[in-house]
């Protein structure tokens, strides 16, 4: 079996017969250049445009969280081609960027760092904040990412609704760096509710928090209509991808104070250029694609990897698979 493996840190990675491994760069350029006819599986971010190569292909690991890259793509819409995702293994310190940002709001943390650099002493009651537990969230995709998220908060006393595709209880299958991370049984929402009816669930969350992938079905999900239906003062945290949110029209919500503050972490063109007039909105908070990024991912990448190869190698299930009918479009 040949894995190419197109991430530069797994270069210090050693491997046993029967795996032959090539290692390259993340670039498009470099697996296709890499690749060969008998390449069997492909671990990557980005995919290469020139198929030539392809036709051993039988599995594509995504470095990702999210798949979108690989949606209508031809070497993973092949038939008995599999693909998976690294959906999950950045949950903690995605989870802990959202808990960071609604902190950050909810105690007014930058007013307060102004207040500093001004050397201004302010009527300390009148900046008073209510406290985080009694407020309502709303988790759009319940994944690795948002369940972890529902932990966290719930533990500072937030009622978690969710968004998902159907109303049932889902245990989570997916891969999680440790056992007692996240909801895996998926009982800590209180309230579960379809994308049609996104409208009931928006008028009633303090925070919306989006982790569900980009796909067709979701691409702009946040638009003019569902803006219009967010709770007064609400504040909304993208960390999932940038397409999910309609910009003209979330640009307009923040100009009328529909919204409190949106902190986005993902954009549609990446890196943000820096003629976008999303820089200067008001009430909005940038950071360059962090809140997945973590010290610690090769060994992670790693983990999720290795356990997969052996499923793989057994006919198992693997972790994080992509159903087919979802990677069509």
């Amino acid at each position: 079996m040949r894995m190419l493996i197109a991430y530069p840190a797994a270069a210090k990675w050693t491997w046993s017969d029967p795996v032959a491994v090539a290692n390259c760069d993340f670039s498009a350029a470099a697996i296709e250049a890499a690749m060969t006819p008998d390449t069997e599986v492909l671990v990557t971010d980005a995919m290469p445009g020139k198929l030539d190569k392809g036709d051993g292909l039988k599995w594509v690991h995504l470095l990702s969280a999210g798949y979108n890259q690989a949606i209508g793509h031809p070497l993973t819409t092949r038939p008995g081609v599999r693909v998976t995702n690294s959906a999950g293994l950045c949950a903690v310190h995605m989870a802990e960027f959202v808990l960071g940002q609604i902190l950050r709001q909810v105690k007014r943390f930058d007013e307060m760092g102004q207040l500093h650099r001004a050397k201004a002493w302010p009527d300390r009651a009148a900046f008073a904040t209510p406290a985080l537990r009694g407020r309502r969230a709303l988790i759009v995709g319940y994944g690795g990412v948002g369940r972890e998220t529902a932990r966290l908060l719930t533990t500072f006393g937030v009622a978690v609704d969710v968004v998902q595709r159907t109303k049932v209880i889902e245990s989570y299958t997916g891969y999680l760096p440790d056992p007692d991370m996240g909801d895996r049984a998926g009982v800590l929402p209180q309230r579960r509710f379809t994308v049609a009816e996104m409208d009931t669930a928006l008028a009633e969350a303090d925070f919306i928090v989006l982790t569900i992938p980009l796909t067709q079905e979701t691409k702009h999900l946040m638009n003019r209509a569902t803006l219009a239906a967010i709770k007064p003062g609400a504040v909304l945290i993208n960390v999932a991808r940038g397409g999910l949110i309609e910009m003209s029209a979330l640009s307009e919500a923040l100009s009328a104070g529909r919204l409190a503050h949106a902190c986005l972490d993902v954009f549609t063109t990446e890196p943000l250029p820096a003629d976008d007039p999303i820089w200067v909105l008001p009430g909005i908070t940038l950071t360059p694609h962090m809140s997945g990024v973590m010290p610690d991912a090769a060994h992670w990448h790693e983990d999720l990897l290795r356990q997969n190869l052996q499923r793989y190698r057994t006919g198992a299930p693997l972790l994080n698979e992509i159903r087919p009918d979802r990677l069509t479009g």
